[in-house]
């Protein structure tokens, strides 16, 4: 059996990525499991798919601003008394 393996890292993982994407379409390799820790567990089922272009497609759009906000919460305000959402 051929296991890729992929660890976590934070932004270590596009670089995993990449060279997962080198593996399979350039080399041609073939996997029987497909494993991963933190970053590298978020590659993993999209790999396992072969679907390298929509994994690609999503490390490289999205932006700080997609994942982080000022405040998440939504506030309303009942009574008099502040409510968090």
């Amino acid at each position: 059996m051929r296991a890729l393996v992929i660890s976590g890292g934070g932004s270590k993982g596009a670089f995993a990525g990449g060279i997962a994407e080198f593996l399979l379409n350039d080399c041609g390799h073939k996997y029987d499991m497909f494993l991963g820790t933190s970053a590298g567990s978020l590659l993993i089922p999209l790999l396992s798919i072969g679907e390298i272009d929509k994994l690609k497609q999503i490390y490289t759009s999205v932006t700080q601003n997609d994942i982080f906000s000022i405040n998440p919460f939504i506030i309303k305000k009942k009574g008099g008394n502040l409510m968090l959402r």
